[in-house]
């Protein structure tokens, strides 16, 4: 007979609150003793329940003669193919309500009886696999000798004549899936979990199918093994002549039959086969000269072959909006950008997409690496890959430095160590143009963060299509003229840059009166006027963009004819980046021009002068650190909140990058450590035991309106859902505003709102959001200080309704004495 069970556990106490059990014949069981739960099972042999051998069974006495089932180990082997099974979340069942333990016993009856039924459906091939490599584990053999199961002996001995020849065996079933000439003796040896779960993937015949994050936290070694299995080629089989063949994978991927051509050398197929074979790289290739398909069919070879994630950080978000469009045009719909441009409903769905294995090339922000949502999302995915585009902004002597670059390898480091990867993640970092100095300061920030050696590929930045030329205007309406003039002598696509973000606004306007229908862009414009902006002139609904900087890293419009410089760049390698943005097609013509006029390089020197940050600036910024972690080690700030600690100015240009490179310079000096981002907290306190119950409630309260009811419903479902999932692994809860609003598509105003209505109204619990920091040397001063400036509140209140003053009431208790 076999007995299901389940365990609610207190997480502070570590001991059992509640056994629930359900046995064969019917008989249920719920209880808080440990003597009704043993007496219980003691009928039975065999004992079930998910997650069970590394959780429920060390609260109980069932290691001895009992045979032992986990769904939880049965469930990626036997349901690998999206959908996953409806009961599975990650490694916790899928729950609506908190503790109940006899539910979540019924549910692994369930799930075991679809185990069953999946096993049987199996070939005799992959079974007879399966129970060679997992017979003898812990966490399978229960399995197997629950279900009677033994090997085909004869049918494996006509074939092998004695133990089964595994390389044989394996290429057998997975003919064309694999390398042939892989060490499967190794991999049966040392790694045959790993190896089954891999092999359950791989047979799924589904490219977006992944393995559950709860298998890679489990067993790290799995992504080596996928590796080693589908992504190291031999080059003597017919798998890795064609899924690890770069020629192969450009004409299936891109339709093109060569490599582009750099002065008579294929180096775009040399870096792109250099990914391929998953070494680190530092490319610099020309504007226009195809950077982007070289970090790209590395990418999607990587996720069909492995399905593993390629994460591409750029700075810029309408780069990533153009390439994953330029994907999509294609018939590549695996490729999703998260960034600040997307609603919350676009960018719950990229999420979703990650999480479930649809996306395999994932664009963000090098300052999204701070947000612990995309945190949870890579340790959920094999990530094969960090591209880093746009490199020359890890180095101060670049032309655009950003001071988040810098962060790029502490966290790569920090999820390789989370992860306990055997092996490094590998690193491609692209750029157009790149001086000695800040090549060297690239490949020794990856030596030193990583210790990883960047092969470099650099091509000559020459563009044979392009023409440069520089128009001399001495006053402001000739330059206008001249800049008008161009425009419709040339009756193309074009881009005018100018060094003013207001400037983009105006100029604009001035060519829209004069009938040529034109577009600002800069970099403070709200995300949807950008998109809008963005989308015009991408579909030629506007022939002019004119913008800053801001406009244009990776952006691939193939007819643009015509570039103008309406103000000069702020280096050559900004210009040489700005003009190859004309004649992205090789076949086409295209212009670039400069408009100069003799006070330009003084407007120019003023303005490089504004960037920079005095030393005196640094110590501001230090001082205001030192004044808010006064009373504690870590704190959770915005940039502009320092900025005001420090006396600042909101008049101060660019306040926002000035503290993080102050910031930076702290951290680099080891003044301070930076983290990751860390919002508030809210709702942790659930004060309902189920949905049903928190529907009730919805529906009678006159606090919810018919959306904001529906938006409650959702937010605590999903407080419940991380709460049950989090204490099957032993872990916090996650329930931070951030993730909730990511997760669920709404934006963090809507999920504050409905989290303090469902305070109001009792479905949550303040008690448990409070959190305080207490040092030794402080805390009976401030206790007291608290308590007199309590009791100070107190005597301003009466019976009667008053308004008060904030500021009144802060010079009433300054007088009293209470300066704190």
């Amino acid at each position: 007979m076999i007995a299901f069970i389940d365990t609610e556990v207190n997480p502070r106490t570590k001991k059992v609150a509640d056994y629930g059990a359900v046995r064969e014949d019917g008989a249920v069981l719920h209880s808080s003793s440990k003597a009704d739960f043993d007496a219980f099972v003691s009928k039975c042999d065999t004992v079930c329940g998910h997650n069970i051998i590394n959780f429920d069974l060390k609260y109980t006495s069932l290691r001895g003669n009992s045979t032992i089932v986990d769904t939880l180990f049965l469930s990626p082997l036997l349901f690998p193919k999206r959908p996953y099974h409806h009961l599975v979340k990650d490694d916790k069942l899928q729950v609506d309500e908190l503790n109940n333990p006899v539910n979540d016993s019924m549910k692994a009856r369930d799930l075991l009886n679809d185990e069953v039924t999946a096993w049987n459906q199996l070939s005799d091939n992959r079974r007879e696999i399966y129970y060679y490599l997992l017979n003898e584990t812990q966490e399978f053999g229960g399995f197997f000798k629950y279900i009677g199961y033994s090997p085909n002996i004869s049918w494996i001995s006509a074939i092998f004549a004695s133990k089964p020849d595994w390389r044989q065996l394996i290429l057998k079933e997975y003919d064309g899936k694999v390398c042939s000439h892989a060490d499967f003796e190794t991999l049966v040896k040392q790694y045959p979990i790993e190896l089954a779960y891999c092999l359950a993937v791989i047979g799924a015949d589904d490219i977006f199918s992944i393995t559950p994050a709860w298998v890679i936290r489990n067993y790290p070694q799995v992504v080596n093994v996928m590796n080693m299995l589908c992504n190291t080629s031999c080059g003597d089989c017919e798998y890795c002549h064609q899924r690890l063949d770069a020629h192969y994978g450009l004409k299936e991927f891109f339709g093109y039959d060569e490599f582009r051509i750099f002065d008579g050398v294929p180096m775009q197929q040399q870096a792109v086969e250099y990914a391929i074979r998953g070494e680190s790289l530092l490319t610099i290739f020309p504007t226009g000269g195809g950077k982007s398909l070289t970090f790209q069919l590395p990418a999607l070879m990587a996720g069909r072959n492995t399905h593993g994630l390629t994460v591409v950080i750029s700075p810029l978000q309408s780069l990533m909006k153009d390439q994953v469009d330029n994907l999509a045009a294609r018939g590549i719909s695996n490729a999703v950008t998260i960034n600040r441009l997307l609603d919350p409903i676009e960018r719950a769905t990229a999420i979703e997409q990650v999480a479930d294995g649809t996306a395999n090339l994932l664009y963000i922000a090098p300052e999204m690496l701070r947000s612990k949502t995309i945190e949870r999302l890579l340790m959920g995915r094999n990530v094969v890959r960090f591209v880093i585009d746009e490199a020359h902004c890890f180095s101060a002597w670049g032309h655009d430095f950003r001071v988040d670059y810098l962060y790029i390898g502490d966290f790569i480091r920090q999820l390789q160590e989370k992860k306990q990867l055997g092996q490094p993640i590998a690193v491609s970092c692209f750029t157009a143009t790149a001086k000695q100095k800040v090549i060297s300061d690239i490949c020794d920030y990856f030596r030193a963060k990583l210790g990883l050696e960047l092969k470099v590929f650099a091509a000559n930045a020459e563009r044979k299509n392009l023409r440069y030329s520089v128009l001399h205007a001495d006053t402001a309406d000739e330059k206008y003229n001249l800049l008008r003039s161009l425009i419709l002598g040339h009756n193309c696509p074009s881009i005018v840059y100018v060094s003013r973000t207001r400037r983009t606004r105006e100029l604009a306007q001035h060519l829209v009166k004069d009938g040529i229908r034109a577009l600002p862009f800069n970099g403070k414009m709200e995300a949807a006027d950008k998109v809008k902006n963005q989308n015009a002139f991408m579909s030629g609904e506007a022939q002019v963009i004119v913008a800053t900087s801001a406009f244009g890293m990776g952006v691939d419009k193939k007819d643009v004819g015509l570039v103008v410089h309406y103000n000069i760049s702020d280096s050559l390698e900004n210009y040489v980046q700005e003009a190859g943005r004309a004649g992205r097609d090789p076949q086409m013509q295209a212009e670039c021009f400069v408009l100069y006029a003799d006070s330009d390089l003084d407007k120019h020197f003023i303005l490089l002068n504004q960037t920079k940050l005095s030393i005196s600036e640094i110590q501001q910024v230090w001082k205001a650190i030192k004044d808010v972690t006064a009373k504690r080690d870590k704190v959770s700030c915005s940039p502009l909140d320092i900025a005001r600690q420090a006396g600042w100015g909101d008049e101060i240009d660019d306040i926002e990058t000035r503290v993080k490179a102050a910031i930076a310079a702290l951290e680099d000096a080891g003044y301070i450590q930076r983290g990751s981002n860390s919002p508030h907290v809210f709702a942790t306190g659930i004060a309902v035991k189920n949905m049903d119950e928190a529907r009730r409630k919805l529906m009678v309260s006159p606090l919810f309106d018919e959306q904001s009811r529906e938006e409650a419903a959702r937010i605590i479902k999903s407080l419940i859902s991380a709460r049950s999932t989090a204490e099957g692994r032993g872990a916090e809860a996650e329930s931070r505003v951030d993730y909730l609003a990511d997760i669920l598509g709404m934006n963090k105003a809507t999920v504050i709102r409905n989290i303090n209505l469902m305070r109001q109204d009792g479905l949550l619990a303040d008690s448990r959001d409070m959190q305080a920091w207490i040092t030794k040397s402080t805390t009976v001063r401030n206790l007291d200080a608290m308590l007199r400036l309590e009791q100070f509140m107190l005597q301003q209140f009466s019976e009667e309704a008053r308004r008060f003053s904030y500021k009144e009431l802060n010079e009433e208790a300054q007088k009293a004495g209470m300066n704190y």
